[in-house]
């Protein structure tokens, strides 16, 4: 019965995870493949479709194919079946090599290899595995360690008869030995994954090895050799299954190679910058392609003279290169973060080392005491330089955390309106509908969250008055018909104190919409905020007459558990008084804001 329950909350997971403008075809490979893993009956045949619609997932969706991956890892270790075991961990690894894990997907990578040391493994398996090791040291420079494990898996492709994975596997060798100027060697895979490639029909393979056999004739100083690598990639240029990105990129080698060894008119060069400046016009080809492309103009325009275009093209070469080296800087914060922990130790021994050879020479030297005393004191304002530095960056990634949560919530809240409009029982969408406002709510938050300076405040007065509206609107009501009055004296917030008083604020105002205004001609809604003696005063008013102290006291219901709940939290209290109408008066301590 626990496995059962397990699948369908599985099933019903992966439905409400999948974005819903996926293709039409993942639809339905995915809903194929969780059919046949809700039929299986042994656990060796529920791993396969569970493992096979993770990898569907693992571009789309990493967090959900981690799920999958998880239920199928937890069926195989039960059933003791190492070759589903295997495919598990191999897949484990693709997700955190996407993540950028490397410590993660070394560790999945090798205890699939440990398998095969009792285990004979599917040669497909095996490719899988040590092509993510060679992802590893290929990402820690490693370069040798990865050709040496791309080798292997490019044996075992082979045995699996895979042309994909051996025109991968080869083109991987072939990039790491253009990296290392060994041209020669890297000619060789190049030709090996051209051969794979045409055998698979796979064209934007072929054109991204046509730029890298460029690249090495390009490194060999053999210039025509690599023009007519130029000529031979040509009628793929125009394939509609080449990716934006690769034409992109084929582009601009093309023109770099034209203005370096070309001829004087650049005729290749003008042709193909023209072309990039064509698919800029209806897609985006990548962020370096079109840095590549802004230097390529402007060295272009400046050969022919026309100096206010080489101007313009240069200027925006360096705005996407300061944008781009911006990101590189962001990247690193959570690498720095890594690292700290690692290093403090041998910091700390530091620290004390070079702590007892100044005491040393200051006891030997007594005159050098002011030059080290000023010499650290240009060290801490360093210091102090670089974590301000750090500061501005952590900022951004906050403020990037909070829009991309206010996204996932918006998602989620699309997701229960579709769904309620396929439930036919009333309370099932009403209770749906009511999660969609709370959900809603805690959305505008987290907006106002990344819209303000700083990341730990909320500007609640647009928040209040954008969540009033809001709910006015869904509910049927417009300005003209509705008497809406909003006095907010309180500006800011702290984001731990808006966020319960916007959910209060959300249910109160929801439930006033539902019950309060029926047979009312008039319906009016008055809200205020106001600070006074310490206290944060929040007022929330309707002219209905539905509500009655009785029948508040001794309802059960969600919302009330939850105002109930929420005011505790904020150490506040909460006033109800239905002499006119329905006035709701929340009291809480005010919280200093931070700095």
């Amino acid at each position: 019965m626990i496995r059962r329950s397990n699948s369908l909350v599985l099933f019903l997971l992966i439905l409400f995870i999948s974005p819903c403008c996926l293709a039409q075809k993942w639809r339905i490979q995915t809903d194929s493949l969780l059919r046949a893993y809700k039929q299986a009956v042994t656990p060796t045949q529920k791993v396969k479709p569970l493992t096979e619609a993770a990898f569907v997932f693992l571009l789309q969706s990493p967090d959900t194919a981690m799920l999958l991956y998880n239920e199928a890892e937890s069926i195989a270790e039960n059933s003791g079946n190492d070759t589903a075991l295997a495919m598990v961990y191999a897949g484990k690894s693709a997700v955190y090599l996407i993540r950028d894990n490397n410590e993660q997907t070394l560790e999945y990578a090798l205890k699939g290899l440990k398998i095969s040391e009792r285990t004979q493994l599917p040669p497909d398996v095996l490719a899988a595995l040590y092509r993510k090791l060679g992802y590893v040291y290929r990402n820690t420079n490693k370069n040798q360690q990865a050709i040496e494990v791309y080798k292997k898996a490019l044996v075992y492709s082979r045995l699996s008869n895979n042309l994909y994975d051996m025109a991968t596997t080869s083109s991987n060798i072939g990039n790491i030995f253009n990296a290392n100027k060994q041209y020669d060697s890297a000619l060789v895979y190049h030709a090996k994954t051209l051969e794979a490639a045409h055998a698979g029909n796979f064209k934007d393979i072929i054109t991204r090895t046509y730029i890298q056999i460029i690249n090495s004739y390009n490194g060999l100083k053999q210039y025509s050799k690599a023009f007519e690598a130029v000529a031979d990639m040509q009628p793929y240029l125009s394939n509609v299954d080449v990716t934006p990105i690769t034409k992109g990129l084929a582009y601009t080698v093309i023109a770099k190679l034209d203005m370096r060894h070309g001829t004087p008119q650049h005729q290749l060069a003008s042709r193909y910058l023209d072309s990039m400046k064509k698919l800029m016009t209806i897609t985006s080809p990548g962020k370096d392609n079109l840095i590549d492309y802004y230097l390529s103009r402007a060295l272009l325009e400046f050969s022919v003279q026309h100096f206010d275009s080489a101007s313009a093209a240069l200027e925006r070469y360096d705005e996407l290169k300061k944008v781009r080296d911006d990101e590189i800087i962001s990247g690193h914060v959570q690498e720095l973060d890594a690292r700290y922990e690692t290093g403090k130790k041998d910091a700390q021994i530091k620290d004390l080392a070079e702590e007892n050879r100044l005491r040393k020479k200051l006891l030997i030297i007594s005159l050098t005491a002011s030059g080290i005393f000023l010499a650290l004191l240009f060290w801490v304002w360093q210091q102090n330089k670089k974590i301000k530095k750090q500061e501005g960056h952590l900022n951004y990634l906050m403020k990037e955390l909070h829009h991309r949560v206010k996204n996932n919530l918006q998602i989620v809240s699309s997701l229960l309106n579709l769904q309620s409009a396929k439930i036919d029982d009333p309370m099932a969408q009403k209770a749906l509908m009511e999660g969609q406002h709370r959900i809603e709510a805690m959305s505008l938050i987290h907006q106002k969250l990344y819209q303000t300076k700083t990341t730990s405040r909320v500007n609640i007065q647009e928040f209040i008055t954008e969540l009033a509206e809001n709910l006015m609107h869904a509910y049927g009501y417009k300005a003209h018909n509705f008497n809406l009055q909003l006095q907010i004296d309180v500006k800011e917030l702290e984001a731990d104190t808006a966020i319960p008083v916007g959910l209060i604020l959300n249910e109160v105002v929801t439930n006033a919409f539902k019950y309060a205004f029926k047979n009312i001609n008039d319906p009016a809604l008055y809200i205020t905020l106001k600070e006074t003696a310490q206290k944060l005063q929040l007022t929330i008013a309707d002219n209905g007459l539905e509500l009655t102290e009785k029948a508040w006291k001794q309802s059960a219901s969600f919302g009330r558990l939850l105002i109930q709940s929420l005011t505790m939290q904020l150490e506040g209290s909460m006033q109800l008084n239905c002499d006119s109408g329905s006035v709701f008066i929340f009291a809480f301590p005010v919280k200093p804001l931070h700095a």
